[in-house]
């Protein structure tokens, strides 16, 4: 199949919430067919042993980090979430930080800001958290922030997030043409055995298109799988329906842009 890639990013959760993660971590690292593995994490449910052991994880190539919040009070306005969940994020940041004295992923860590709307970048800022971020950007970490956010296929409205100066953009205008890559690129297999063709955004399960239960993977990922077939014809003739909401279409002529590979969600 060629998928030598796997994301362990779960589409709605936390990895850390899975208490079983660090033996799928080694399962991964035993298996053959597989060259690496990297996810998302919020990083706050993360156990100091479970960041201690990331130097013995040969196979994880990348980690991101997505943060909420600037200071105490942002966090909790951003997340809604009591401030004792920002003290564990800047311990197990802490703790990562003096992991990557000695180690760093070959594909980089990677952190992005996701907070209310300001003036003043996070790494210019006063806070314990960008003090941080300062110190893994000059270890070589990518630290971003977000401009730019979407309504989750409608599930958040604009009066949600308007106490933090966000303006959310509707996906259902977005211009789209041709087959989004990542029916081609980066499928998801969920816990139950559904494939979705999307390993992004597609929350209602619109883009189930078979299950590793019933059917072989390369036979899902075929023409021969009518569902899979119909998805990809229906792209290619304009038609998006199933995807109303979607971010971030990505045309087949950004294909060579995104590596082949598949999300394992196993929460």
């Amino acid at each position: 199949m060629g998928l030598r890639q796997a994301w362990l990013t779960p589409m709605l959760g936390e990895i850390f919430a899975d208490l079983q993660i660090s033996e799928k971590w080694a399962l991964l690292e035993k298996e053959t067919r597989i060259d690496g593995y990297g996810f998302y994490s919020n990083f706050i449910l993360a156990r100091e042993e479970q960041i201690r052991s990331f130097p013995t994880l040969s196979k994880l190539t990348s980690l991101f980090i997505s943060l909420y919040g600037f200071h105490s009070n942002r966090f909790v306005e951003t997340t809604r979430k009591p401030a004792s969940q920002y003290s564990k994020l800047l311990k197990n940041l802490s703790c990562l930080l003096e992991v990557s004295d000695s180690w760093t992923p070959v594909d980089g860590l990677h952190f992005n800001m996701r907070t209310i709307k300001t003036n003043t970048p996070i790494m210019e800022r006063d806070t314990e958290l960008s003090a941080l971020l300062r110190k893994f950007a000059a270890k070589g970490a990518n630290v971003s922030e977000d401009n730019e956010y979407d309504n989750w296929v409608g599930t958040i409205t604009q009066d949600e997030v308007d106490s933090l100066g966000i303006k959310l953009t509707d996906g259902n205008h977005l211009y789209m043409h041709g087959t989004c890559t990542k029916v081609f690129a980066e499928i998801q297999i969920k816990a139950d055995g559904q494939v979705h063709a999307c390993a992004c955004r597609d929350i209602d399960g619109n883009l189930v298109v078979g299950n590793l239960n019933q059917t072989k993977l390369k036979d899902i990922l075929s023409f021969e799988n009518a569902p899979y077939r119909e998805l990809i014809e229906s792209q290619m003739q304009g038609q998006f329906k199933k995807i109303a909401g979607h971010a971030h279409p990505i045309g087949v002529s950004m294909m060579d842009e995104h590596p082949l590979r598949t999300l394992i969600c196993w929460s």
